[in-house]
């Protein structure tokens, strides 16, 4: 009972401290998860304990209560903020102007792998892999605010390059995600394994290919090109 009444006091606490958005409360904020992504990929999730935590901070550990409740919530504030400081930044925008679809699926791809190429956007990433298969929330929140949002922003360029009768996609949304994969191949899981750092020359070299297949897969030709590639001349059916 102690415990529970203890917790609402701290979590009413911490409500009012976030309502006042004082700016020393602010740093403090930051100064923790700052310590605490230090601390978790220095030496684990499972080693790091809140104890450590706050020293590294220079706070106490009754001040970093008001903040998180406990290092599974550290967790999940942690790798969602970084997912937002330090992942892809936003891939596309709809400027409802005419789309250049070689330009902008470059564009895209090259915002999608400068995230991996930043060693603090490889360090969370490295962080969730850690710890996703014990703790499915820092899972999902990583998906979300990553991969997902990833998708979603790469299909609305796809809707929009379809309204304008560029592509044939049947399927917006596995495109959207082969088209991802075909710009990461497999340097990014290499990197988080840290077996090799990334080349730009290669990532330039996967954009370029990937944009080419995935173009050759769904951008739309004019009718007449495609009959030709449908039917066969006389000459070569009798060949």
């Amino acid at each position: 009972m102690t415990t529970t009444v203890h917790k609402a006091q701290m979590r009413e606490t911490k409500e009012l401290a976030e309502t006042s958005q004082k700016p020393r409360a602010r740093a403090k904020h930051s100064r923790i998860l700052d310590s605490a992504r230090v601390l978790f990929l220095d030496q684990g999730f499972d080693a790091t304990s809140m104890d450590a935590i706050a020293r590294a901070a220079g706070v106490s550990k009754a001040t970093l209560y008001v903040h998180f409740d406990d290092k599974d919530d550290l967790l999940l504030a942690l790798v969602n903020e970084e997912c937002k400081r330090f992942g892809p930044k936003t891939l596309w925008r709809d400027h409802g102007g005419k789309i250049d679809l070689r330009a902008e699926l470059h564009a895209i791809g090259t915002a999608f792998l400068e995230a991996f190429l930043d060693q603090r956007g490889l360090a969370v990433h490295r962080l969730v892999m850690s710890c996703a298969s014990r703790y499915p929330r820092v899972a999902e929140v990583f998906m979300k605010s990553g991969p997902e949002r990833c998708d979603a922003e790469v299909a609305a360029f796809l809707r929009a390059a379809q309204a304008q009768g560029l592509v044939e996609v049947p399927d917006v949304g596995v495109a959207a995600t082969q088209f991802l994969s075909l710009i990461q191949g497999k340097e990014i899981l290499k990197w988080t394994l840290s077996m090799k750092a990334p080349s730009p020359a290669r990532h330039r070299a996967l954009i370029e290919n990937g944009v080419n297949v995935f173009l050759a897969a769904y951008e739309r030709r004019p009718a007449a090109a495609k009959q030709m590639r449908r039917k066969p001349t006389k000459a070569s059916a009798r060949r």
